[in-house]
């Protein structure tokens, strides 16, 4: 059974622990004023971040402040392990439509939680959702593998080096064209 959140009154995007070790949720005051909290790996806030910036790319973001859910409360109406999401725009009434579906459900279910997040929310929920990625951990210049405070050993290096390449000799190692 699905549940419809309308068109969110609330909605922000958390990140807890320290980086390589976080967890991600994004939560949502719906129109009726249910709760809801999805979980997501990093990978999903990121597509979600893409998925973001190009609808405001198409239809130019609205500036709105940051919303307030100090208020939400514990526990939520619904607590949602997200397996994987759709996201559509709608010019009808402006707003982006997700629908997330559980961990567990079955590939050609109905979605868990369907709502619409308006143009406003969207634009504040990006600029967010790019802060809590950018806050994880620095990646390897060469390779891109994040960089652990234990070491890192490069496979472009072919495993001979533990120290990072510095941003300008990657430049001088380019193909000459």
């Amino acid at each position: 059974m699905t549940l419809d959140l309308g068109t969110a009154r609330g909605v922000d995007a958390k990140a807890f622990g320290k980086p390589g070790e976080r967890t991600f949720q994004l939560r949502v005051i719906g129109r009726t004023e249910e709760t809801a909290v999805l979980w997501l790996e990093k990978q999903q806030l990121q597509a979600l971040s893409l998925a973001f910036g190009q609808v405001l790319a198409q239809t130019g973001g609205e500036d709105a402040p940051a919303t307030d859910l100090s208020f939400f409360p514990d526990p939520p109406d619904v607590d949602l392990h997200v397996g994987r999401m759709a996201v559509g725009y709608d010019p009808a009434d402006k707003t982006v439509v997700i629908q997330a579906h559980d961990l567990t459900s079955d590939e050609d279910g109905d979605p868990d939680i369907l709502m619409r997040i308006g143009s406003a929310d969207v634009a504040q929920l990006s600029t967010r959702l790019k802060e809590i990625v950018g806050g994880g951990r620095p990646t390897c210049p060469l390779c891109g593998v994040p960089l652990d405070s234990s070491g890192h050993t490069c496979i472009r290096s072919n495993g001979h080096s533990k120290e990072d390449v510095p941003r300008d000799r990657l430049e001088d190692d380019e193909p000459q064209t």
